[in-house]
């Protein structure tokens, strides 16, 4: 019986820590901050995780994703299809590190209505970081959401 309550014990345990591994934030041990009233998704396997404005009109998505993850694969992630890039360059985040901004309009794959899109993207030691906002064409950007997609710095300690 008392190798039986260990057992059940053991199992719990490593069910807990297994599942802590599964809804492990991308953010962690970044300096992205989402807006504080935004609610989140758990956070998947570390590899990504979304926000959504309290009205549910804008959303801030982060990825921490192998080298070979494809931007396609975030657009169908983030929901969206038609992306018609408007920009498109080389910028520079956490002083020096280069990274690729894009600004497009996509259409969302559920309601049909176009959105602004903004992308940074910087590559990291194993693979690359990548942040999405995606806001309502006519709209102000919010602005920490909009300063978001530029934090995929290392937290300062």
């Amino acid at each position: 019986m008392r190798i039986l309550r260990y057992g059940v014990a053991a199992l719990a345990l490593f069910g807990t820590v297994a599942c802590g591994g599964l809804t492990k934030s991308p953010a962690e041990g970044l300096s992205f901050k989402a807006p504080a009233d935004w609610p989140s998704s758990p956070g998947i396997m570390g590899m990504m995780q979304f926000w959504s404005s309290p009205d549910k009109k804008q959303v801030l998505m982060l990825f921490k994703v192998p080298a070979d993850f494809k931007t396609e694969q975030a657009f169908s992630s983030a929901d969206v299809k038609d992306a018609h890039i408007e920009a498109q360059r080389t910028i520079k985040v956490c002083g020096e590190r280069p990274a690729d901004y894009m600004k497009a309009i996509a259409t969302s794959s559920r309601t049909g209505d176009d959105n602004n899109l903004e992308m940074v993207s910087t590559k990291s030691a194993d693979g690359v970081l990548m942040a999405m906002y995606i806001y309502p064409i006519g709209t102000k950007p919010d602005a920490t959401a909009d300063a978001a997609i530029y934090q995929l710095c290392p937290a300062k300690s």
